[in-house]
């Protein structure tokens, strides 16, 4: 297949799993219009090798389906799991408007729909660095946030933009424009701030604990 050709099987493939350029763009580290533009407006000429990647994971498809650049053997096709959830584990660099993909999390399904009913491609995994929300998450812990919660909605743990990074605080609604940013370590001083200056990420859903047994 010829480029175009690759970006058409890309559209029905998107179709045919039922999802949509918004969120798989966001998924694999882009803005939300850029799969529209890559397969519409033909830009990029080509996905870059990072984004071409985790396109195929998300899309559970081999990666050279959506490249017309013959790929090394030793980039092996990715299986279909259709009774699995992949969850990728991310890092940011805020100053380059940069996620970062750590690796992936392959879960039972049933296991998965346990925790929340929104679609893995929403899921991320992080690491919690340093003690602000001990002893509720340590240093070290793994959560997942759930990025389709990018508003506030009730009380409870989020991941929040704050100036060149991310922090985890739990939110609580004081009065009809503000809310107060709360450190679960008693060390750490509380902050209240309007709404609009609270820039939301995600909502934090689950937490693996960092313990080492035995």
């Amino acid at each position: 297949m010829d480029i175009d050709q690759i970006r058409t099987h890309i559209d029905n493939l998107i179709k045919e799993k039922g999802k949509n350029y918004r969120s798989l763009s966001l998924s694999i580290g882009k803005n939300e219009a850029y799969l529209h533009q890559f397969i519409n407006k033909r830009s990029p000429v080509r996905l870059p090798e990072e984004q071409r990647r985790k396109l195929a994971l998300l899309l559970e498809v081999d990666e050279q389906e959506l490249t017309d650049i013959k790929l090394p053997k030793t980039i092996t096709p990715v299986s279909s799991h259709a009774k699995t959830a992949l969850i990728e584990m991310i890092s940011f660099n805020l100053d380059q408007n940069a996620q970062n993909t750590e690796g992936f999390l392959s879960l039972p399904a049933a296991d998965f729909s346990n925790i929340t009913s929104t679609s893995p491609e929403f899921i991320k995994m992080l690491r919690v660095y340093g003690d602000s929300m001990d002893p509720t998450l340590k240093d070290g812990d793994l959560v997942l946030a759930d990025f389709s919660f990018n508003r506030f909605g009730a009380d409870g743990l989020y991941l929040v933009r704050s100036s060149n990074h991310f922090i985890i605080r739990r939110l609580q609604q004081i009065s009809s424009n503000e809310l107060v940013l709360i450190s679960d370590n008693a060390n750490y001083k509380s902050v209240t701030l309007p709404f609009k200056k609270v820039d939301i990420a995600g909502k934090i859903i689950f937490a693996l604990k960092a313990q080492r047994i035995g």
